[in-house]
């Protein structure tokens, strides 16, 4: 089973609940390039991907910059 935190924010601004949403988008999207740079690697060289080669990685695609 899978579990979710939610939060409830109240009292932000429209301006500041957008930028926010905006920022929560572009996060999944970096973890996301970052799961599929380890997972590739991990079926190419049967090895783990470490954080500062994924690093440099993840800098490289174009995906991240919505």
């Amino acid at each position: 089973m899978y579990f979710c935190i939610k939060q409830q924010l109240n009292g932000l601004t429209k301006e500041e609940y957008l930028t926010l949403r905006e920022l929560c988008h572009i996060a999944k999207n970096m973890y996301n390039v970052g799961l599929y740079n380890v997972r590739q690697y991990y079926f190419e060289h049967k090895e783990f991907l470490n954080y500062e080669k994924n690093y440099h990685l993840a800098k490289l695609t174009k995906t991240i910059s919505c």
